[in-house]
């Protein structure tokens, strides 16, 4: 019964989230969504760059190449830094214009819940709109085509590659649901202290 409680108030939390804080700002995440994908595709032409670097400048002395490369890979550290640069101005600014609570809130709370939540939710919603999101959707698409990448180079290897993976993935979600109660509870006791 406890456990299906928490679940209702994390789905109401994450609807409520996306609701009053994401939808409203669809467009500037979409923009933002967008300067990720640049960011990451271009974060990619280095390390695959070092092929060519490799099997023909190096190996076949094409020296035109290595200008060509040169051009390519200096182009590619431009688009991802400025793409950086616009996501950081984008989503983390606007991250901190978010929180806006009722007057009845205020009314109603301890002075220090008030203080722990202000200082923990609004880095919170921050990371949410801002950075994390960031992370995660630019981890997610990385990985993904690193591991499409993976597989047209060799599928019994990047198996093989996958077994750790997963096993680090179980074994961290098994540590999240240790710990995420004692950080639910570091919030109260910061919440009674404060």
């Amino acid at each position: 019964m406890q456990k299906n409680k928490k679940r209702k108030v994390s789905l109401a939390t994450i609807g409520y989230a996306f609701r009053e804080i994401i939808w409203p700002r669809k467009y500037l995440i979409l923009l933002g969504l967008v300067l990720i994908i640049i960011n990451r595709l271009s974060g990619l032409v280095l390390p695959g760059s070092s092929k060519y670097l490799i099997d023909e400048v190096i190996t076949k002395g094409n020296s035109d190449l290595l200008m060509f490369l040169i051009l390519i890979v200096s182009i590619s550290v431009a688009v991802s830094a400025v793409s950086s640069f616009f996501l950081t101005r984008l989503l983390s600014v606007e991250a901190q214009h978010l929180i806006r609570l009722p007057v009845s809130y205020f009314d109603n709370t301890k002075s220090g819940e008030l203080v722990s939540r202000i200082m923990s939710d609004v880095e919170g919603v921050r990371n949410l709109v801002g950075t994390g999101l960031v992370q995660l959707f630019g981890g997610i698409l990385t990985s993904v085509i690193a591991l499409v990448i993976l597989i047209n180079i060799n599928l019994q290897l990047t198996i093989l590659a996958l077994i750790p993976m997963i096993l680090f993935a179980l074994i961290s979600l098994k540590a999240f649901s240790y710990i995420r109660p004692i950080f639910r509870k570091r919030g109260e006791i910061n919440a009674e202290v404060t």
